[in-house]
């Protein structure tokens, strides 16, 4: 890790040691929270296809705020509906996953530990399809090397793997239109800290979108690009 890399997560981790959920993510983590729904398109603007997704890495759209990243992976497996999940403020039950076997979920790509996130430039939280990585552990998780979190997809984005426990990544939930093979962003659920995220990347986010824009609400619709042609550089861990 380069040291400038090191200067901004010790920044971070001093500022998140001030931080209290604000408005943005107050909301009960048992609840469902609503947002717009969108749909979630590729780079010319036309529908995303379930049919048409690779299980070899993980994608990545912007929901429910222009500036928050999330995850789309198509699992090689049917993801496990019903799961329970806790969070320091309660406990929900994920619904699993979508389209015709099940497979696809989606989840905010914020580490729930530190807020590490993708970025253009570079991301230390990944997706880590099943035999890339020889690790069993990590096969087919959510790593972030920043510090060694592990969280399974196929199960809410639970942590698997720390001597710390640390909440599931929020879930995004999605809709899937069967006649069309569309898929829809419509609403978070788990442990948000969408407000803590802001707060904490301020800077960043002002410089990449703009002053305001990162917090505003995606609407009608949600680029999905590769992990690989979003961010330049991928930490491997």
């Amino acid at each position: 890790m380069d040291r400038r890399r090191l200067i901004k997560i010790c920044s971070v981790t001093a500022a998140l040691a001030g931080i209290r959920g604000g408005a943005l993510g107050s909301a009960n983590a048992a609840e469902l929270k609503e947002y717009k729904r969108v749909k979630l398109v590729d780079d010319k603007g036309q529908a995303i296809k379930i049919k048409t997704l690779s299980t070899k890495e993980a994608y990545i759209f912007h929901y429910p705020y222009k500036g928050t990243p999330c995850f789309l992976i198509n699992l090689p497996n049917k993801a496990v509906a019903g799961e329970k999940l806790t969070t320091d403020d309660g406990e929900y039950t994920w619904e699993g996953g979508v389209g015709p076997e099940s497979r696809v979920v989606a989840l905010t790509a914020i580490c729930a530990h530190q807020l590490a996130y993708p970025t253009r430039e570079h991301t230390s939280i990944s997706y880590y399809p099943p035999g890339e990585n020889p690790d069993p552990q990590r096969a087919g998780q959510i790593v972030c090397c920043e510090h060694a979190r592990v969280f399974d997809p196929a199960h809410g984005g639970k942590m698997i793997a720390h001597n710390k426990v640390t909440q599931p990544l929020a879930a995004i939930r999605l809709e899937y239109d069967p006649g069309k093979d569309e898929l829809y962003a419509s609403g978070v659920y788990g442990a948000e800290r969408f407000d803590d995220f802001f707060k904490a990347y301020k800077q960043e986010l002002i410089k990449e979108y703009g002053p305001g824009v990162a917090k505003e609400e995606a609407v009608d619709s949600a680029a999905v690009v590769l992990l690989s042609k979003y961010s330049a550089i991928r930490d491997m861990c």
